[in-house]
């Protein structure tokens, strides 16, 4: 038994795929430092396919995160590899039933993910990019909340929720009409396993009112998706923008959530407006709602979009 420690241009078989551990390009003259990002539940490592060539990223989860539930979503995605958004279910999830040699010599690689590796930036890092945010039109949000819709309304008809639905987790190609969904190791589909811990998504995101379930249910990305809708849709506005804290990651910060008459609720609303006048009835019921089932669904949310900008 080994722990997992690699180096850049490491050699390691995952799979099927003969693996070579990337050096970190901050780190250039320590040419032993692999390219790892650490999030809240997982070490992301990028690696590349020595026979292809291919970049690729390995998502190893931390002990408190590791469960069969992350085996059976990437199951299940395999049946689903051409839903629009799902590009990164493409993956092989590195099991004691299938590698056991594998996870015999390095047990940390338990349930570890290997996926593509996907560049771009995301819905968040727009939104703290002053340029990048004084560029973004009102075409652009309307091409961007359009797509990101669809790609919601078919999750939920696979009967699918992301749960952790949020600015950080949407990647965004350059011309704004497609989306990526990251993070999908926690998704909710139906009949297989819980995961270890529920998601109760991202602060600026949540519902006030969740149980233990969290956001893990059919309906868990509605409330987070018509605050992310309305970002979209009224983000092109600099009355919208100046009101916002500087650097701030979210349009609404947790505690305004479900407030009524405030003033940047007024602002938004009034903004929501202006682009799409039939949006704004979808905003109003997910925000004075009691639970995530008194959100409109994410059909409402593509029709109502698709019958104002197509």
């Amino acid at each position: 038994m080994s722990e997992f420690c690699p180096f850049a241009g490491m050699l390691l078989q995952l799979g099927p795929v003969l693996c070579q551990f990337m050096p970190h390009p901050l780190f250039l003259e320590d040419q032993n430092e692999a390219f790892v990002v650490e999030g809240g539940e997982s070490l992301l490592y990028q690696v590349r396919d020595v026979r292809s060539g291919v970049l690729c990223a390995l998502k190893v989860m931390k002990p408190a995160y590791q469960c069969e539930h992350i085996a059976a979503v990437a199951d299940a995605l395999t049946r689903c590899r051409d839903v629009p958004g799902l590009y990164l279910g493409r993956r092989i999830c590195l099991s004691k039933l299938f590698y056991p040699e594998l996870i015999a010599e390095y047990p940390a690689l338990e349930y570890a993910v290997l996926m593509p590796w996907i560049d771009g930036q995301t819905w968040a890092g727009l939104m703290c990019d002053p340029a990048a945010s004084a560029r973004y039109t009102a075409d652009h949000a309307r091409t961007l909340a359009l797509a990101t819709a669809q790609v919601l309304w078919e999750l939920e008809t696979h009967h699918f929720a992301h749960t952790d639905i949020a600015g950080g987790n949407i990647i965004l190609s350059p011309d704004y009409r497609q989306v990526q969904l990251l993070d999908i190791e926690g998704m909710y589909i139906a009949g297989i396993p819980a995961p270890k811990k529920y998601s109760l998504g991202t602060p600026g995101y949540q519902h006030r009112c969740l149980d233990k379930r969290g956001q893990w249910r059919p309906e868990g990305d509605r409330f987070a998706a018509a605050i992310l809708l309305t970002e979209m849709l009224t983000w092109w506005e600099p009355y919208v923008r100046a009101q916002t804290p500087d650097e701030a990651e979210t349009l609404f910060q947790p505690q305004e959530l479900q407030v009524m008459k405030t003033p940047r609720w007024h602002i938004i609303r009034d903004t929501l407006w202006t682009i799409c006048p039939d949006a704004l009835p979808l905003f109003d019921q997910a925000w004075i709602s009691r639970n995530l089932a008194e959100c409109p669904d994410m059909a409402t949310w593509a029709m109502c979009l698709i019958a104002a900008f197509k």
